[in-house]
């Protein structure tokens, strides 16, 4: 083979070498797009996500706080009507004590 058919064969090859560069580059950029597109959209959608997880979180803590509230306030009402029965009891203990002072 002479030296030009080889030079021209070499031609030939580093040809092909850039275009399988150029095309495998476009398909790296094309991979690249769509990745962060896909990675974008989750993004988005995680923030979607958090902020309905903090809104429900939110929900359901003003819930807790006033049924902690409420409950707080029943215990307090029963510790006062135990009280007051409690003292209606040493009352009537009293009297009975002092209708029946022998008993």
């Amino acid at each position: 083979m002479s030296v030009e058919a080889r030079v021209t064969v070499l031609e030939h090859k580093v040809e092909q070498l850039d275009y399988a560069f150029r095309a495998n580059n476009k398909i790296l950029e094309t991979t690249h797009g769509v990745v962060s597109l896909i990675l974008n959209e989750q993004r988005d959608k995680f923030k979607e996500i958090n902020a309905n997880f903090d809104e429900q979180f939110k929900k359901i803590n003003a819930r807790f706080d006033a049924q902690s509230k409420e409950m707080n306030a029943r215990f307090d009402k029963q510790e006062a009507f135990n009280q007051q029965v409690n003292e209606n009891f040493k009352q009537i203990e009293l009297l009975i004590t002092q209708l029946h002072p022998g008993h």
